[in-house]
């Protein structure tokens, strides 16, 4: 028992009749939810007037009601015990002092170990006993279960439209509690500014709006829905440019203290919504976009005309594709591309593609660029537009040009020529293997000839064709009909010849000439050229037996042994 309390006891029991002096907290229980700041009143009255009170602060575990825990005074530095010093030192629990006879115990993040009872005792100032010295309430601590949720996302409205958010909120607690749940707007520019209240539905279920919006929610035209037992629908119609800016839902939990009036015991917001409104207008802009301008043939190039404007899909717009003054391709109001004459074969083998990607977007994919693809292209747009008098008109408007470079496309091809062997025996095969390195477009290899000394014209053993078609040359024509003769096409990049049956004749310089390609045009109006040439060269030396094998005496004995 606190000093005070036994002196008073002493004092009645002495015959004092009247207590003078009286100590009040806060009536209990107080409900609190874990995490949340609590405080806790007490005031104190029938002292000598000009002293002022001092006031300290313990509290009582409900298993253990005789232990005293101390947590904070006001002229004690060091009267909390270890399991408070460090939230004391730290400002987590304080005291504020309202006038010399009142002070608020503050405990700013309150625990479940906090749970029990509180005491508030004043030292005695009078020089005698007379009155009550302390007083206790009940804090019962309980989980926070409150929930505010509403999704995070931007939303770009046009001045008069209809607005339509949800929060859902929910707890679980198991004491009789109410909810306040509201709508509050924030000013995108001026985040230190106090946010507007939107409207609000009370713990009492009564509905309330901010100063400016009262107008427009006794209109109809701001409205606060329960739609289910969690669900709270946010409607506004008839959207204005100060709706513009942060919108959250937030919402509290409200207890009933025992002096009736009503805390709220936890408060918490949603994710915003970033709403933007653009003012009613029936103009409209373009801009063509590219990642780059400057491109090597073969490369494909993606072109986007956009188009900004309010309420897109809601307007007709038809889009045309122009390249230095021809058309392109006309995407109408159906969606349905109409190719330019230049292009309909190109769109029909599939290296084209005209399309519309969105409401406002539309594509023009170009996959193979050609040297003579280098110029200006735009993007020209026309709304047909329906006047009051039933007529139609249209407006166009058209980009700025886009200026593309098509830079010739440039072969970094390289050869290498291998064989089975520098020097084969006569009668042997010859395989020469050509690999060809750093390709873009597809090969054709021709095989040459000429002897050591090259002073003849170099003769054309075969050649492959981009497509793999072998051909002969004339002068081997005779040996490649008996099969002597064989050139082939391993893989895209990897050639092949072999020379059956090799003679003294064969000896010489073997060279593979490698042509790079690149198809421009499609269809009737297909043509190849030549981006590159590079070749490499082998010698190959064609040996007799006589001039390779010289047996030994007792070798030629065995040999002349076995002929007879």
């Amino acid at each position: 028992m606190a000093p005070g309390a036994l002196l008073l006891a002493c004092a009645l029991l002495a015959g004092v009749a009247v207590a003078q002096r009286v100590v009040t907290v806060q009536s209990g229980p107080l409900v609190r939810t874990e995490g949340s700041h609590v405080t806790i009143l007490c005031n104190v009255t029938g002292y000598k007037e000009g002293m002022e009170q001092n006031f300290e602060w313990s509290m009582y575990l409900l298993s253990a009601l005789e232990r005293e825990i101390r947590i904070v005074s006001t002229n004690q530095p060091n009267y909390a015990y270890a399991v408070y010093a460090h939230r004391v030192n730290t400002k987590e629990i304080y005291v504020e002092r309202l006038a010399g006879d009142s002070a608020v115990l503050h405990i700013t993040k309150v625990q479940a170990q906090d749970q029990g009872l509180f005491e508030c005792y004043t030292p005695n100032t009078d020089g005698q006993y007379l009155g009550s010295y302390s007083a206790r309430t009940n804090l019962t601590v309980i989980a926070d279960s409150l929930t505010v949720a509403a999704p995070a996302q931007t939303l770009s409205k046009v001045e008069s439209d209809t607005l339509q958010l949800t929060c859902e909120v929910s707890r679980t607690t198991l004491q009789h509690t109410h909810l306040s749940v509201g709508w509050y707007l924030r000013s995108p520019e001026d985040a230190a500014a106090p946010p507007q209240e939107l409207v609000t539905l009370s713990r009492d279920f009564v509905l309330r709006s901010g100063g400016p919006y009262r107008q427009r929610m006794a209109a109809g035209d701001l409205r606060l829905d329960k739609t289910s037992a969690t669900s709270y629908r946010l409607t506004i119609h008839k959207l204005q440019p100060v709706d513009q800016g942060l919108l959250y839902c937030q919402a509290a939990e409200w207890i009933q203290d025992a002096d009736d009036s009503w805390f709220a015991m936890t408060r918490k917001q949603s994710d915003k919504t970033q709403l933007r409104i653009q003012p009613t207008d029936r103009d409209f802009s373009i801009q063509v976009s590219t990642e780059r301008r400057s491109f090597t043939a073969g490369e494909p190039l993606e072109l986007h005309c956009t188009i900004e404007a309010q309420n897109v899909p809601e307007r007709f717009f038809s889009v045309s594709w122009v390249f230095s003054s021809s058309p392109v391709a006309v995407v109408g109001t159906s969606a349905v591309p109409v190719l330019g004459p230049d292009y309909v074969s190109r769109e029909a083998a599939g290296h084209m593609t005209v399309r519309k990607e969105s409401a406002n977007v539309y594509l023009l994919k170009l996959q193979h660029l050609r040297p003579e693809d280098a110029g200006k292209y735009i993007c020209r747009v026309t709304e047909r537009e329906k006047t009051p008098t039933g007529d139609f008109i249209d407006r166009s408007k058209r980009s700025r040009n886009v200026q593309i470079t098509v830079q010739p496309l440039k072969s970094n091809i390289t050869v290498s020529l291998s064989s089975n062997s520098s020097e084969v025996l006569e009668g042997d095969v010859i395989q020469l293997t050509c690999s060809v390195q750093s390709t873009s477009g597809p090969l054709s290899v021709s095989w040459l000839w000429t002897d050591r000394q090259a002073a003849a014209p170099a003769l054309e053993l075969a050649s492959v064709g981009r497509e793999g078609t072998v051909w002969h040359g004339a002068s081997y024509g005779g040996r490649s009909s008996y099969g002597e003769v064989r050139a082939e096409k391993v893989r895209a990049d990897t050639f092949s010849l072999s020379l059956y049956n090799a003679s003294p004749g064969d000896e010489g310089q073997y060279r593979c000439q490698a042509t790079e390609w690149l198809q421009t045009g499609v269809g009737p109006e297909a043509n190849w050229q030549i981006i590159g040439e590079k070749s490499a060269t082998k010698a190959i030396a064609v040996k007799t037996v006589g001039k390779l094998v010289q047996p030994s005496p007792s070798r030629r004995t065995c040999i002349l042994d076995w002929l007879e």
